[in-house]
């Protein structure tokens, strides 16, 4: 039973949570960028699962990786990629269990993802 029961809570049960919770709790934070590409890195999120769909990996210097997922297509992916990267910091709105729980949750290959983001100053 042992071995249903704590993939069930790693895989279903805690991801479905989480969510729940980030959809109705924003943190707004803002970050140095470091680096940010399209589709070069495998990460997950759990609104998104795997790297499966466009996405933009945003490395950024205090925040960790997060990943823009929502509103992302192949036609404004290198653009938005370009955008972020070319900025020097950006202010994003995540969920605030996925981030405050960002380390634990990297040892997974899980990401937050950010709802929105706003560029706040360019280079």
């Amino acid at each position: 039973m042992l071995l249903f029961v704590v993939p069930g809570l790693l895989f279903f049960v805690i991801p479905v949570g989480l969510t729940a919770y980030d959809d109705s709790h924003r943190l707004s934070i803002m970050c140095t960028i470091s680096s940010a590409v399209t589709g070069a890195e495998s990460s997950g999120s759990f609104k998104g699962g795997g790297a499966s769909g466009h996405q933009v990996v945003v490395v950024t210097e205090q925040c960790g990786k997060i990943l823009l997922q929502d509103r992302i297509t192949s036609s404004n992916a290198d653009a938005v990629a370009r955008e972020v990267s070319d900025a020097d910091r950006v202010r994003f709105s995540v969920g605030v269990a996925a981030y405050r729980l960002r380390a634990q949750l990297a040892l997974f290959g899980v990401s937050p993802t950010a709802y929105s983001f706003e560029v706040v100053d360019g280079s």
